[in-house]
């Protein structure tokens, strides 16, 4: 359930010139971010195993430990910062030489996978917090129409079927490979005897 946000604000400027921050905690900005998200039953399971873990931290830590309540913490109980997962996300794009990508192109990743495996637009609105529905389709929109352009040429590939089929009823076999650029006739028990035709028809014709 989303109920809380993190933030490193500015706060003052100190004496030496550098700018003073400090990490506010409050709600989110719109009554659309309080939300509850369901769970694939895959993150449960890494939820399950991390739950786990920080059981074991906080034996670990003893009085240094600080439940704040929170779900993701480090060995201390202690919050992450934004910029530590920004640093991390970072790395693991440099580590799989992929080019920029802020990390909210995660948000944008998830919405268009998700509709492209067929989830409606009021179901990824809410899961979003959008405001409407209408805007969620406006800003992804483009990316349904990218995925029904791929789609759709997968239906090329139809057309450049090839497939074999075996002529029983001639004096001798003869295996014949269908495409869209005709017909392939062949003798197996005469490598030499092979055709090419525009029709089925055609190639039995000549072998």
């Amino acid at each position: 359930h989303v109920r809380r946000t993190i933030n490193r604000l500015a706060k003052y400027e100190a004496h030496d010139g550098e700018n003073k921050t400090e990490i506010v905690f409050g709600t989110p900005k719109t009554k659309n971010s309080r939300r509850t998200i369901p769970l694939t039953r895959t993150m449960a399971d890494e939820l399950t195993r991390w739950k786990q873990q920080q059981a074991q931290d906080k034996i670990r830590a003893g009085d240094k430990y600080t439940d704040d309540g929170f779900i993701v913490a480090n060995e201390f109980g202690h919050y992450f910062e934004q910029k530590t997962f920004k640093d991390y996300y970072d790395r693991l794009l440099k580590d799989a030489d992929i080019g920029h990508f802020t990390f909210h192109a995660l948000r944008h990743t998830f919405a268009t996978r998700a509709l492209e495996r067929g989830m409606d637009y009021k179901t990824l609105s809410a899961i979003l917090g959008h405001y409407s529905v209408a805007f969620t389709m406006d800003t992804y929109v483009h990316s349904m129409d990218e995925h029904k352009r791929r789609e759709m040429d997968k239906m090329d590939d139809m057309f450049e079927m090839r497939y074999s089929i075996s002529v029983e009823n001639q004096p001798y076999p003869v295996l014949c490979t269908l495409s869209a650029g005709g017909c392939t006739a062949h003798v197996p028990d005469f490598p030499k005897i092979a055709t090419q035709t525009a029709t089925l028809e055609a190639a039995l014709l000549e072998v």
